[in-house]
């Protein structure tokens, strides 16, 4: 009894295994609205999880997430300058983990 007390102790609050949250975050209603002007940090992170996870743009053509795609939970995305427009497109990028724990982020152009 004593070690599920100590363990339950160490484990904060608002733990969410098998949950992928991703920065900047943004829903098909409240897109996260990004600067086409330049290029920005995707991270994500998994509570309890310490492996790669991969990035990839699923709906659009304006933003591409920049090599390697395979990473621990950090992306440079860039604008791809011709097919970026200020017209407010809203596009998604995928986040996964190697347990197939997904996310996806919504991402407005501005």
């Amino acid at each position: 009894m004593a070690i599920v007390l100590g363990l339950a102790a160490c484990t904060h609050n608002d733990y969410m295994p098998n949950v992928v949250q991703i920065t900047p975050s943004g829903t098909p209603s409240a897109p996260a609205p990004v600067s086409i002007q330049k290029s920005f940090t995707l991270i994500a992170v998994e509570d309890g999880y310490t492996g790669q996870f991969t990035a990839q743009t699923i709906v659009g053509k304006c933003w591409v997430v920049q090599s390697p795609i395979t990473t621990s939970g950090a992306w440079i995305v860039v604008p791809q300058g011709a097919t970026c427009s200020s017209d407010r497109d809203v596009e998604q990028i995928q986040v996964k983990d190697t347990e197939n724990h997904s996310a996806v982020t919504y991402i407005r152009s501005e």
